[in-house]
């Protein structure tokens, strides 16, 4: 890194982070260098500072020094979520960089979240308990060009494109074609799949898109308590018509509240994956903001879900929650495989339960159905199980 007014020398050993040097996340205050849900860089540049046309390339590379020279005790500045981050490294200073951004598959790196505007009210999302649903504030495409202009833009991204929901975003075309167009790498569409996007359809067709969807569970009256919406009948369809697309890029994601660690939110969970078929299974926490934590409780339903889907879907499960900067999302981490591990010693998985064909094989999960219903009490919540399970299989033709 050259600038001549540091007091460094280049093989002294200085503080610094990937995301720090390669990352530029769009939030709707503005931009910074990382997104870790419960943890984050500080702001860089504020939205005020990108309306008013003040923001340029050697703007965006000041403040990144600007923010390292502060972690490194150079310069009094807020260092946020920096402070204490399990992200920081250690490394000579000849080898710090920051005149371009992204090069490396860093998730929380390149975030798209300038904008809240969503069709749910999760009862987990900050945003929409507070009601601040806001328009995009800004246009991304203009921060990404600073860079593309003078070269300084890399591929190889991992590129989260969440806020709010994208699918409702008049721009959202516009968006994932400028990622593609200029190779910038693998883009995850968080979206609720409560209307059905023709683009995303298109996208995940060619796997081009991963689209990540949180259910959170099978139940339809426990999906609107949860999402402050009564829409899963729209979701279920709308993930049966993604899946037909013949993607490998269908993730389901189970997001832990409260309200739905039950037996019954579990088991409906699962028979609703075995009959989705969903590539990949991810299981998070609510995020631990400020001084919430993460309760004993949700770690051992977690370890529990997660060893349930396994068992029957097969190693398709995985931990859903990529941050490490929060110590609180660290120790998570440790907690959940000690408690998974725990669960394998006492219970060895029978592989003979695993589901191994999903297509055209009704039969399968019809024995699913008549070995769980034991374990499921509640009538009611099953027969609706059923229910849409049926839905489902008929859509297939197969049921």
């Amino acid at each position: 890194m050259q600038n001549n007014d540091i007091d460094f020398q280049p093989n002294d050993i200085v503080k610094t982070c990937k995301y720090l040097e390669k990352g530029l996340c769009f939030q709707l205050w503005g931009l910074q260098c990382c997104c870790h849900g419960s943890k984050s860089s500080p702001v860089i540049v504020s939205t005020e500072e990108i309306n008013n046309g003040s923001v340029s390339y050697d703007l965006i590379v000041q403040r990144k020094k600007d923010l390292f020279l502060g972690i490194n005790g150079k310069k009094n500045i807020d260092l946020g979520g920096c402070k204490g981050c399990s992200h920081l490294i250690e490394k000579k200073y000849k080898d710090v960089h920051f005149d371009y951004i992204g090069g490396e598959y860093l998730p929380g790196a390149f975030n798209i979240q300038h904008y809240t505007s969503c069709n749910e009210k999760c009862v987990y999302c900050p945003y929409a308990q507070e009601n601040k649903f806001e328009i995009p504030q800004y246009d991304i495409l203009q921060i990404w060009e600073l860079f593309r202009k003078k070269r300084k833009l890399k591929g190889n991204n991992w590129i989260d494109f969440s806020g709010g929901e994208p699918a409702i975003l008049k721009n959202f075309n516009e968006i994932i074609d400028y990622i593609y167009k200029n190779k910038m790498g693998f883009t995850v569409v968080f979206s609720n799949a409560t209307i059905f996007s023709q683009s995303i359809y298109d996208k995940l067709r060619c796997n081009k898109i991963a689209l990540t969807t949180s259910i959170d569970t099978g139940i339809k009256s426990k999906y609107a308590e949860i999402k402050g919406v009564d829409k899963y009948s729209n979701v279920i369809s709308n993930l049966v018509q993604y899946r037909n697309s013949g993607t490998k890029k269908l993730w389901i994601k189970y997001v832990i509240t409260d309200c739905n660690q039950t037996e019954d939110d579990m088991w409906s969970f699962i028979m609703a994956m075995l009959a989705i078929r969903p590539n990949k299974i991810q299981i998070s926490p609510e995020f631990p903001y400020g001084d919430k934590q993460i309760s004993v409780e949700t770690v051992k339903y977690a370890a529990k879900l997660w060893y349930n889907l396994e068992m029957y879907c097969g190693k398709i499960v995985e931990d859903g929650v990529s941050a490490h900067g929060d110590i609180k999302i660290v120790q998570y981490h440790k907690q959940l495989k000690k408690e998974f591990d725990l669960l394998k010693t006492k219970r060895p998985m029978k592989k003979d339960l695993r589901l191994k064909q999903f297509n055209n094989n009704p039969s399968l999960i019809l024995q699913f159905l008549k070995y769980a219903n034991n374990r499921i009490p509640n009538n009611k919540i099953w027969n609706s199980i059923r229910y849409y399970a049926g839905k489902i299989l008929t859509s297939w033709g197969i049921y």
